[in-house]
């Protein structure tokens, strides 16, 4: 499961570059966001063996890993999308997937 968790954080992360290109930063940082989910489960998942749904995979980061859980908070429900904002949402999600890969290579 991890596997699939980290290719679905790459396949995420891809479609939000495409659209970050084309400047459709709506979609961009919906991308981006859902990289960010699939890197916290892959936390999660590693620590606890269990996929989680959304409300409880936030708590979970809360409490095992607050940096993850810092970058949800501080983007979710941001409705006005532009380059800047989506921009610094790419840079904490590019950190966190090394992070995730770091802690891939520990395993």
């Amino acid at each position: 499961m991890e596997k699939e968790l980290v290719e679905k954080v790459s396949a995420y992360i891809n479609r939000a570059e495409h659209y970050l290109s084309d400047r459709r930063f709506d979609i961009a940082y919906n991308s981006y966001m859902d990289a960010l989910y699939a890197i916290g489960a892959y936390f999660v998942y590693r620590d606890t063996g269990m996929l989680l749904p959304a409300g409880e995979l936030v708590r979970m980061l809360e409490s095992r890993w607050p940096e993850v859980h810092e970058v949800i908070k501080l983007y979710s429900g941001i409705t006005s999308f532009d380059e800047e904002t989506v921009s610094a949402l790419r840079e904490d999600v590019e950190r966190l997937r090394e992070m995730m890969a770091s802690q891939g290579s520990e395993g």
